[in-house]
């Protein structure tokens, strides 16, 4: 009789079960080890290994584990959010930079930093972000967009935590012109960057829900050209582009909660 086809291999099935009780007992050996979980002590040392190699433990004493690296950068609930909100946006975002032929972004809050998890439709290399970078949240549109829907206490903690330094003359440097620049933004549903962070840069974003929280926005480069423009008139596309992301989170919600 033939294994089903989704049945793991043995070998899987092995490390599997020494990897958890690598981690969850205190042994006083490496045969104790291999002996709890039923395996022969070469199979053991040689599965051990493995696991230390791809960084899933780390040996701190003979017989007893700590996870690795690997297995704690796996665990990390941010890191979890940030692949799922790739996986899901960038299709979408890709679509919309086609359909406008403009840059489009996701960012998310890290530390009070924006830190841009996507950057499509610059092929040319035109505008300044890269995928993974973080910039100053204050000046740019989908920082703005993130700090409005803060929890006050936290905003208000961000606008009294330091000095706001004028980038460009168009910056807003005060806790006083910021903290009414969020209302307006909570008000209208988008955030707006008009050559706040560089002369001719003009971006809008909106922010990304779940369950009535805001865990991520997305914008659109109007222009990094100057002259007149009207963020305003890609408000639709680009909130229609967040609707559709914020539905296909839907089923991650108890996820990106934590």
């Amino acid at each position: 009789m033939s294994l089903s086809r989704t049945s793991p291999p043995l070998s899987v099935d092995k490390s599997l079960a020494l990897l958890v009780h690598a981690l969850e007992g205190d042994f006083a050996s490496m045969s104790a080890l291999a002996s709890a979980a039923g395996l022969p002590l070469s199979t053991a040392h040689r599965l051990l290994t493995g696991l230390q190699q791809a960084g899933f433990i780390v040996p701190v004493s003979r017989g007893r584990y700590i996870s690795g690296p690997t297995l704690r950068r796996l665990a990390r609930p941010e890191n979890e959010t940030n692949r799922i909100l790739v996986q899901i946006a960038a299709p979408i975002l890709a679509k919309l930079s086609r359909r406008t032929s403009r840059i489009c972004h996701l960012g998310v809050l890290e530390d009070g930093m924006m830190t841009y998890l996507i950057k499509e439709g610059d092929a040319e290399d035109h505008a300044l972000s890269r995928q993974g970078m973080q910039l100053e949240a204050y000046c740019t549109g989908l920082g703005k967009a993130l700090l409005a829907h803060m929890p006050e206490p936290q905003r208000n903690d961000y606008l009294s935590s330091g000095t706001f330094v004028a980038l460009t003359p168009h910056t807003l440097t005060t806790p006083e012109a910021l903290s009414a620049e969020f209302d307006r933004i909570r008000r209208s549903g988008y955030a707006l960057d008009e050559q706040e962070i560089l002369p001719g840069l003009v971006c809008i974003a909106v922010p990304i829900q779940l369950e009535g929280r805001v865990i991520a926005a997305i914008s659109l480069v109007v222009t990094h050209k100057g002259g007149p423009v009207r963020p305003q008139a890609y408000f639709a596309r680009l909130r229609a582009a967040a609707i559709e992301i914020e539905l296909r989170l839907q089923p991650f919600s108890d996820m990106l909660q934590l």
